[in-house]
């Protein structure tokens, strides 16, 4: 990125080598990527990569805690109060549905490496899912109070978000607002009846 005086500059080496290393993960897997591998994509020494992390299991927790999920969880989004419970349901499942899809790489990641008993991702993606059923429930509850039991709703919508997810991944052709609806129906149905 040029500056005033037209010198090129670098991002923070820091996000850079980060971004990168969430590209890499993502095409290879955690195990699939070197440290050689990352450096070289960065046009670093190895060296400047553990200057940053002293592992790479260190590197994959940095990738996703730079993502800040737990402040991101944290915050309201905008539903009309005045919608059915309903609407306000499904609402809220598209928002986090939307939020998924935002950081694909960073669940298509943590699912494959898990799937594979990656060890350096268990911790990662256990601590991501300890973060999003507890944001899931507050925002039920500040959102649509109606429901009685918004813990379990919570979990139901963490399932069918992963279902939404693995649908979003074997059949790439299909409209991501077309899975996450069909994702959020059975939530519905089930905590307001089919006529919801």
């Amino acid at each position: 990125m040029p500056t005033a005086d037209g010198v090129a500059t670098r991002p923070n080496q820091r996000d850079h080598i980060l971004d990168t290393a969430l590209r890499l993960m993502s095409e290879r897997g955690a195990k699939g990527m070197t440290m050689r591998q990352l450096a070289a994509a960065c046009d670093l020494q190895v060296a400047a990569i553990y200057h940053y992390f002293e592992s790479k299991d260190a590197l994959l927790a940095a990738v996703v805690a730079e993502r800040q999920y737990g402040s991101r969880m944290s915050d309201q989004f905008p539903i009309d109060p005045s919608d059915p419970p309903a609407d306000r349901l499904r609402a809220l499942f598209r928002h986090v549905w939307e939020g998924a899809l935002e950081e694909q790489a960073i669940w298509r990641l943590l699912i494959s490496e898990g799937m594979h008993g990656e060890a350096t991702v268990l911790p990662v993606g256990q601590a991501l899912i300890d973060l999003l059923e507890p944001a899931t429930t507050a925002w039920i509850e500040t959102t649509v109070p109606e429901v009685e039991d918004p813990v379990t709703v919570a979990r139901l919508i963490v399932g069918q978000l992963l279902t939404g997810f693995v649908r979003h991944v074997f059949a790439p052709d299909t409209d991501p607002a077309e899975i996450g609806a069909l994702c959020i129906e059975p939530v519905v149905a089930t905590v307001f009846g089919a006529d919801a």
